[in-house]
């Protein structure tokens, strides 16, 4: 569900977004920043920060990263976003969670119309592009090739008095041939025995900076929500589901696996980890 899916029909101040761009603007504004300082401070386009004050749906992506995002400018201002996403987090109950475990491979979400902006463009600045010249190319690579021609024409004059000595003929030897020894087999080493590793329980989740987490379980039982930083476990007993706003930031392992983080800065979206068979 994207936002301009949640309610079409809605252009006056009830409409939740609405409300939650103009209290992000006043607040701003309250503080002397301008839409280009804050979008700076938190690395994202000024037109994305624009049309998340606008409340535009036709301009903001899924209602999850609208929430993830307005929680990140909300917490830059100072001010509280609970009551702000209260009404569009239940416009967006319907999302499914799609399981997805540990692996460096993810699946990519569906396409959204080019009028729409993406989730990536959201988070992330054009890089300028850097233009070289040519001249300079060509006169390090003249450079280079006179160098590796110089120093092959040194190792060649300090070898040559050694090439010329293997030209020479060399005087038969008369020594014996020493009798080869023979081989003794070696016996071989047992194999060490396979300790199976037990199935994992638990899974830890890890944060070096703040990002907002949601964990419940398969059933919906919340276990944690909020801004999230540090270590901490959580049993796998039924299955859990993890949502963060930042999937770049939080990692995940599970037993003694190496961690791996829930996804790029663009994949927001609840991510299912099966309980262990019994």
């Amino acid at each position: 569900m994207n936002a301009s899916e949640a309610n079409p029909s809605s252009t006056g101040t009830n409409d939740p977004l609405v409300v939650l761009g103009q209290s992000l603007r006043e607040a701003r504004e309250q503080q002397g920043l301008s839409a280009a300082a804050l979008a700076a401070q938190l690395r994202m386009g000024e037109e994305q920060l624009q049309a998340l004050e606008s409340g535009d749906p036709e301009r903001l992506p899924e209602l999850v990263f609208v929430i993830a995002q307005a929680r990140r400018v909300a917490a830059a201002l100072g001010i509280d976003a609970t009551p702000l996403v209260a009404p569009i987090k239940q416009l967006s109950s319907q999302i499914k969670p799609a399981p997805a475990p540990l692996s460096s491979s993810e699946p990519t979400g569906r396409q959204r119309p080019r009028a729409r902006l993406s989730a990536q463009s959201y988070t992330q600045q054009p890089r300028p592009r850097t233009n070289h010249s040519r001249a300079a190319v060509r006169w390090l690579g003249s450079l280079a090739l006179l160098a590796g021609v110089g120093a092959a024409a040194v190792w060649g004059w300090q070898r040559a008095p050694q090439m010329i000595g293997l030209l020479k003929p060399q005087p038969a030897s008369t020594a014996k041939p020493k009798a080869a020894a023979v081989p003794v087999a070696a016996k071989p080493k047992p194999k060490p025995k396979a300790v199976p590793t037990p199935p994992a329980t638990e899974i830890t989740v890890n944060a070096a900076q703040p990002s907002w987490l949601s964990v419940r379980t398969a059933k919906g039982k919340v276990l944690f929500e909020g801004t999230f930083k540090g270590t901490r476990q959580f049993p796998l007993a039924g299955g859990l589901e993890l949502l963060a706003g930042r999937p770049d930031l939080v990692v995940v392992s599970q037993g003694a696996a190496k961690g791996k983080p829930l996804g790029s800065i663009d994949q927001i979206r609840w991510v299912r980890f099966s309980a262990p068979p019994r």
